[in-house]
């Protein structure tokens, strides 16, 4: 069966993922998070071995999708940063020390993120007699709310959503439901916009949405295509270049 050709008077609502479709998340911006947590773990324990923070994160990163099936379930962000003191030290950290290496991770995180040039003119403009979502995979939602607040990039989404709040990473079928309940839109209504082919256009596809697949940065997850794996409605070589389709 042929799939159903794009229409974009359908859409009544479009979700957006955050890094690398909002925001860039260069490698700059990963040293500088980086650097961050190695000074408060430095300060409490002594420095860490760099090369095995660097694998622990990457295990954590990636365990969501791990099995087969995967379980697609999210990190709590409190669990792994302990985790992460067991690896590196071999130690148990006290509650206390846990919440200042999480309270680091956040403030670095929000420091960090920086929204691309003219997203939120962008969005005003989409936002003209459509619903706005936020959809994101990242285990402290706090973290992401406060970076949008930051960026003043809050006031346009009617619903935000994260992985860290539910429980679940995209492309987990309850992230898409969530997102499109609190929308108050049906799936077929709704565009994803994203970086990431896995989380964002097969998931978004699977449940039966539209997909914009946005190819201006390079994902931190790297998912290989498979035979049988959907292909986006559109594919943007910019975020901006979505309006065109929406004027």
């Amino acid at each position: 069966m042929e799939p159903t050709p794009f229409d974009r008077t359908l859409i009544r609502a479009m979700v957006f993922d955050y890094g690398n479709t909002l925001a860039e998340f260069r490698r700059d911006k990963v040293r500088a998070y980086d650097k961050a947590l190695v000074a408060v773990l430095t300060g409490l324990y002594g420095p860490p071995d760099v090369a095995a923070l660097h694998a622990v994160r990457d295990r954590d990163r990636l365990a969501p999708y791990a099995g087969d099936p995967p379980a697609y379930r999210e990190n709590d962000i409190h669990d792994i940063t302990a985790n992460l003191v067991r690896q590196l030290y071999g130690v148990e950290p006290s509650n206390d020390d846990v919440a200042a290496v999480v309270q680091v991770r956040f403030d670095a995180f929000v420091d960090i993120i920086e929204s691309a040039d003219g997203v939120a003119d962008l969005l005003g403009r989409l936002g003209e007699g459509r619903r706005l979502g936020l959809l994101s995979n990242y285990p402290d939602g706090a973290a992401i709310r406060a970076s949008l607040a930051k960026e003043g990039l809050d006031g346009f989404f009617d619903a935000v959503v994260v992985s860290g709040d539910l429980g679940f990473v995209k492309p987990h079928p309850v992230t898409f439901e969530t997102i499109a309940r609190e929308l108050g839109a049906s799936h077929d209504e709704v565009l994803m916009v994203g970086d990431n082919w896995l989380a964002d256009i097969q998931g978004a596809k699977r449940a039966g949405m539209w997909a914009a697949h946005v190819v201006q940065w390079a994902p931190h997850e790297e998912f290989e295509r498979k035979p049988d794996d959907f292909e986006p409605d559109l594919v943007l070589g910019e975020l901006c270049e979505l309006e065109r389709y929406f004027k």
